[in-house]
């Protein structure tokens, strides 16, 4: 067992520089997986990792070392699962729609760093154009993970994040069965270490590949979601999605403290009073 790279791809260690939008997690569903900070309190994720999650956890980000105590955690307050995700009938109907939004009971700080992180943290930009043949051969994409769960293990092997470069291809290029409803993309990705893990390498569920620091895709479980579908879902399809997601947040969030703004900086005007004679009924004997 290569424990170096234990994924089974080919890729390079993360700088700090890069990938400061990842975040991971395990759920209570004992599932290991990954997601993406598209805002200060919102983790863009598979809703596999999350479908029926009944408890808080917590998510970790901030760090590029899965190692106990490294990078900072939030909790996931309220989950948003997107409506086309059917996990009950996964067996007699596809469900491509793998797709859900984590919002956290605070704010991560993206212009100062975080106590027992590595880096600040940033976010990563999402709603691409619906036309994905744009980026046909952008030489920008890329994604990053920590190794694959898959392969008998809860957990990646992989201490390190890793960044892996892929190619987005015409989808007459990928096989038909693997783009169901044409909702997921066609790459080529560097070649796997073995040829065991066939045409897609494991990596992390969730991993999200960036294209010129736009979200464009997103993997979801070669596993669970068989055979409706292999590798990274098209993101450009949810940007109503996303977008009206994000929005609706701000509400759901119930307004919590980190939420409201802080007026204490300056003094409130004083209110104006009239000032009225004092009713009397006696007059003032002169």
């Amino acid at each position: 067992m290569d424990f170096n790279n234990a994924a089974g791809f080919l890729g390079e260690p993360a700088q700090l520089t890069e990938g400061q939008f990842v975040v991971y997690y395990l759920s209570h569903a004992m599932m290991f997986c990954t997601g993406a900070l598209i805002e200060a309190h919102i983790v863009l994720t598979p809703a596999s990792c999350v479908f029926g999650e009944r408890y808080k956890f917590n998510v970790f980000a901030g760090t590029h070392k899965f190692l106990e105590h490294a990078g900072n955690s939030r909790v996931v307050q309220h989950l948003c699962i997107h409506r086309g995700y059917n996990n009950t009938m996964r067996w007699s109907s596809c469900t491509a729609d793998n797709i859900a939004l984590l919002c956290l009971n605070q704010q991560f700080t993206f212009h100062l760093r975080e106590p027992g992180t590595e880096f600040v943290l940033n976010r990563l930009r999402y709603g691409v154009s619906n036309n994905v043949e744009k980026r046909i051969g952008d030489p920008t994409c890329e994604f990053y993970g920590w190794g694959s769960r898959r392969n008998g293990y809860l957990i990646p092997l992989l201490i390190d994040l890793y960044r892996v470069q892929v190619t987005i291809l015409p989808s007459s290029q990928c096989l038909r069965m693997l783009n169901y409803d044409d909702k997921y993309l066609c790459i080529q990705e560097p070649a796997c270490k073995s040829e065991k893990y066939g045409a897609l390498c494991p990596d992390d569920v969730g991993s999200v590949i960036v294209c010129s620091g736009y979200a464009q895709g997103m993997m979801t479980s070669r596993l669970i979601d068989r055979p409706c579908g292999v590798g990274f879902l098209d993101l450009s399809k949810y940007n109503k999605f996303l977008t009206c997601g994000v929005d609706d947040s701000r509400d759901v969030i119930d307004h919590d403290d980190f939420m409201s703004f802080d007026f204490s900086t300056k003094g409130l005007p004083s209110t104006p009073s009239l000032m009225t004679i004092e009713e009397t009924n006696f007059t003032t004997p002169e």
